[in-house]
């Protein structure tokens, strides 16, 4: 998969390490120590150069004020889950919103919206408020785009992403339950106009069913969605 000469990892679940043609590095929602499917050499992935959040959910969160530590890395997240964080104790938070960009590590990462929640808490049964969940557009400096959907259903707004951001990748979520299946997933595909797609978030937990395979059943034949399995590469290093 040609990501003009940017990698990505897929760390299981919805975690993603991206390195880019600078050498930058990018983790998204570090779930490590207590991710299951995480390989081992990857559960401490050393230092980055920036941290992106989606919402704040247990398995998006749990293992980012240990990963970061006593670090000035910067985190990126809502406003809600910016403040659980810092304090939780998180260094160098910026606390941003839908339609918000900043800047790290040379890549230009525009919050938008998810359709899902995002209850801050390692209980079911107590939660604090978490906000709204969101996803990413990431703009590279070579001028590759990758939308980072977070965990989400399918809407109508995928639709005006695509005409403002022109996304030349997808990173979707597919086990279904928590987030759509590869049944509404393919209409995610069609709304985005992408041709390149990268499943996560499911296999993690038995429920999480959805597959690469089922998803690339359904969509049309120009369309790539490769297997993967944890700790698999695309792109430059792959």
């Amino acid at each position: 998969m040609d990501l003009k000469g940017n990698s990505v990892t897929w760390l299981g679940h919805g975690t993603w390490l991206w390195t880019t043609s600078e050498g930058k590095r990018i983790l998204v929602d570090p779930f490590l120590q207590n991710n299951p499917v995480c390989p081992d050499d990857l559960k401490q992935p050393g230092p980055v150069d920036g941290v992106l959040v989606t919402h704040g959910h247990i398995d998006h969160i749990a293992d980012l004020v240990g990963f970061v530590g006593e670090s000035e890395t910067p985190v990126f997240a809502s406003w809600e889950v910016g403040a659980y964080l810092i304090e939780q104790g998180a260094k160098a938070v910026t606390q941003m919103g839908i339609g918000g960009t900043i800047e790290t590590a040379g890549v230009r990462a525009t919050m938008v919206f998810a359709a899902h929640g995002s209850g801050i808490g390692d209980s079911e049964h107590t939660m604090s408020e978490g906000g709204g969940a969101a996803g990413f557009m990431l703009h590279f400096p070579d001028g590759l785009v990758a939308y980072h959907a977070g965990d989400t259903d399918v809407f109508g707004d995928m639709a005006l992403l695509a005409e403002i951001h022109s996304p030349d990748v997808a990173i979707l979520p597919i086990g279904d339950l928590f987030t759509m299946g590869p049944e509404r997933a393919v209409h995610a595909v069609r709304l985005l106009g992408v041709k390149k797609v990268l499943c996560g978030h499911w296999g993690t937990f038995p429920p999480l069913t959805g597959t690469p395979g089922a998803l690339r059943k359904l969509v049309p034949s120009d369309v790539e969605v490769p297997d993967l399995e944890p700790g698999s590469t695309f792109g430059a290093s792959a």
